[in-house]
């Protein structure tokens, strides 16, 4: 009942049963609307201003993108609550200074850990050839082996994942 229940709520079952009724065959290709079809469990994101891309995991089980950052601080401009932060790139070290708006303070709850709070900012990403600014928190990733985990805000409606594959886009520089 709960794979009956699942498909009920993506729209799978209504694909199967009517293409099946209408003779559509629209569940032959179930990701064909996706823009970007079916990516790996690690592809290529650009982000501004950086010339080369990070390698992102995808993570669909996260509601929102992460990238690792250093140096972060809160502070007031004209009523305004924003960030400073660094983002230092970890294959090129390149290091980009930021000072942009929180859209908003998210808990985040890990298993056998204190509950944290985290900043989140919008940040102009390229993934293959879609151009997007989405949501991103802002987290200390130097203990996590890849420095952006790309969430549901990014992946829904754009990508199916296949996690044996990786690298199934092209790179593109230019966010």
């Amino acid at each position: 009942m709960k794979i009956l229940d699942r498909l009920k709520k993506t729209g799978l079952l209504f694909c199967a049963v009517s293409g099946l009724l209408a003779g559509t065959g629209c569940c032959r290709n179930p990701v064909g609307n996706l823009p970007l079809g079916v990516v790996g469990g690690i592809e290529p994101v650009s982000i501004e201003p950086f010339p080369e891309p990070f390698p992102a995991k995808m993570d669909t089980g996260a509601d929102i993108a992460s990238i690792g950052v250093r140096d972060l601080r809160a502070f007031v401009r004209n009523g305004t609550q924003m960030v400073a932060f660094s983002i230092v790139q970890r294959g090129t070290k390149r290091v980009e200074k930021y000072e942009l708006p929180v859209v908003r303070i998210m808990p985040v709850t890990r298993h056998a850990r204190k509950p944290q709070k985290r900043y989140v900012v919008l940040l102009r990403i390229r993934l293959g050839h879609l151009e997007m600014e989405r949501e991103f928190s802002l987290a200390d990733r130097s203990n996590f082996r890849y420095q952006v985990l790309l969430g549901k805000n990014v992946i829904a409606g754009s990508a199916a994942i296949d996690v044996t594959r990786s690298n199934t886009l092209k790179p593109d520089r230019k966010p």
